[in-house]
């Protein structure tokens, strides 16, 4: 019966019927307006709620954020259909428990619903549910690192989504195959596969809660294989959807978290800024467990505005939230001086990079940079060839470019300037067509550095400056150049003599080694100097550093064998 307390309409508590009770919370889930739904159904004595009434009330909880609350409900469901003899609604139910536990992070008491509901499958393999069990067991064999069984589990989910006419769990199916194909390399054939899954998203076919998982998900496989066209076009379509519901709901963080992150990489950085803090917001109402990434994406954008406190801060609440906070928090510490603290971070992340090509070719790229710092060219240089061989497999654009521009770091460094470039002219023309701004930037003042090391003073002066230009405009304090402020004989950004000293040997080529060497340093004083002028000057590598003595004449002629 109708508990006189309930929030429902006065006129429902005066017919006092149930069943329209229930029926009028079946109508206002189906137009989403779940917060109507969940406090009709809050207004209803719970011994007086079926199995199905249950699974509804749950729905509602969760579109409301109430996932703790959803949880609960959803047993008594469960516990309902068992004592029911209904053992395909028992299993749906478990397994939608066990991907509750899984994305709280509690992977013991996922693997426990999962059982559950296989169990209730052993007398009943012919239906639809087998199939979303299947998938399941495909996530639980890629995170084996068995693929082929993985494929095998999503071929039968697809089978039964196929037969039994459940598009939900064909495009979930689909988006398993499709990351299956990813992880073997298989890019092509991957993405054919997510892109039919999300037609299925885009022409209506899903219910709210799998169109807003399948594109989440879809979004994801893009950026893991750096497939950035395609990623932005459905974060796009994600968030117009997500947009669209009449209330807040989960999802609006997850779309908005993918969304940010193509905001970053095209340089979108103050906006990006903005809906990024939102995104945590949201998503620690949500499910804290899944905000580490929309915190690791915060520490990212603020890292490019030079916002380095701000940024260590929401790396460190991704880390705590189980989000790897590298490369970018490595990327702080070396702009920081801290390079052996970068190069150990990692070495540990590295060392746990397997799946998407994308995640290992930034922290390779991250490597080569410190390596490069550390004086460690013979680690740089396996790094570079791991990174080729990345993004030979990846077939992605984007990882390529990363890895010509890496590969010219090295190649600058070892003074190769002439093929350095040959590397960075068909990079930049892959971010201008890519529409990343903060890449195309870095990979022009990397341009200048080398034009400049060929005496084409005029052809550097323009790419630095050009460069210069385009971190202003962005907002990105990373790597900024200062504006040419200074007169012959004065000493640019308040730098001491001993750090003008440095910066003239660090814009000759030479590495810290080699300038402890020169100056009588120990190489712990000469990173301490360089932690101190990078800040002075607004930049955050030896790159800009040195496109910066470049620009004030603090270096005349360059090559650590040659006269300043």
């Amino acid at each position: 019966m109708v508990r006189p307390s309930a929030m429902t309409s006065w006129w429902w508590l005066a017919m006092g019927e149930l069943a329209q009770v229930v029926e009028h919370a079946r109508h206002a889930a189906r137009d989403l307006r779940w917060s109507e739904a969940y406090r009709l159904l809050q207004g209803i004595d719970p011994t007086e709620l079926s199995p199905d009434d249950f699974v509804l009330f749950a729905d509602a909880a969760w579109w409301c954020c109430r996932v703790p609350e959803e949880i609960g409900l959803r047993q008594r469901a469960f516990r309902g259909f068992v004592s029911s003899g209904r053992p395909c609604e028992a299993a749906y139910t478990a397994w939608m428990l066990s991907v509750r536990y899984g994305l709280h992070g509690e992977p013991v008491a996922s693997s426990g619903w999962l059982r559950r509901a296989q169990r209730q499958l052993e007398h009943h393999p012919d239906c639809v549910e087998f199939g979303y069990l299947a998938c399941s067991e495909a996530e639980a064999a890629l995170g084996a690192g068995e693929v082929d069984r993985a494929e095998a589990h999503a071929r039968r989910a697809l089978v039964a989504g196929e037969r039994f006419g459940a598009p939900n769990l064909v495009a979930l199916a689909l988006s398993w195959q499709g990351l299956c194909h990813l992880m073997r390399g298989e890019v092509d054939d991957g993405l054919r596969l997510l892109d039919e899954a999300m037609a299925s998203v885009v022409s209506g076919e899903l219910d709210a809660h799998f169109t807003g998982w399948i594109s989440c998900f879809a979004v994801g496989m893009c950026m893991g294989v750096a497939d950035l066209r395609r990623a932005a076009s459905w974060a796009q379509t994600a968030w117009n959807w997500a947009s669209s519901l009449p209330e807040a709901t989960p999802y609006q963080g997850l779309c908005r978290v993918r969304q940010v992150e193509v905001m970053c990489l095209r340089g979108e950085l103050a906006e990006a800024a903005t809906e990024a803090r939102r995104a945590c917001e949201e998503m620690l109402l949500f499910e804290p467990h899944l905000a580490g990434e929309a915190f690791y994406v915060t520490g990212e954008i603020l890292r490019r505005r030079g916002e380095t406190s701000a940024a260590e801060q929401a790396f460190a609440q991704a880390r705590e939230l189980g989000h790897d906070p590298q490369p970018g928090l490595a990327m702080i510490r070396l702009a920081q001086g801290r390079t052996d603290a970068a190069m150990t971070a990692l070495r540990a992340a590295l060392a746990d990079s397997g799946g998407l090509p994308f995640r290992r070719a930034s922290l390779l790229a991250a490597q080569v940079q410190v390596a490069l710092d550390a004086d460690r060219t013979d680690l740089a240089g396996a790094a570079c060839d791991d990174l080729d061989t990345v993004a030979e497999a990846a077939s992605s654009e984007a990882v390529s470019a990363l890895a010509g521009v890496t590969r010219a770091r090295l190649r600058l460094a070892r003074g190769h300037a002439e093929s350095a470039l040959a590397l960075l002219r068909p990079a930049m023309a892959t971010w201008r067509a890519l529409g990343l701004e903060c890449e195309l930037a870095e990979a022009r003042l990397l341009t200048g550095v080398a034009l400049r090391t060929l005496g084409d003073e005029e052809g550097s002066a323009l790419e630095i400056d050009a460069a210069r230009r385009m971190f202003t405009r962005l907002g990105a304090h990373t790597d900024r150049l200062t504006p040419r402020t200074t007169v012959d004989g004065a000493r640019p950004g308040d730098l001491s003599d001993r750090e003008c000293e440095v910066l003239r040997l660090v814009a000759a080529g030479y590495t810290n080694r080699r300038i402890a060497a020169e100056l009588v340093l120990s190489e712990h004083t000469v990173a301490r100097h360089l932690s101190n002028i990078y800040p002075k000057l607004g930049v955050s590598s030896r790159t800009a550093a040195t496109a910066f003595a470049f620009e004030h004449g603090l270096v005349r002629r360059e090559g650590p064998d040659g006269p300043f």
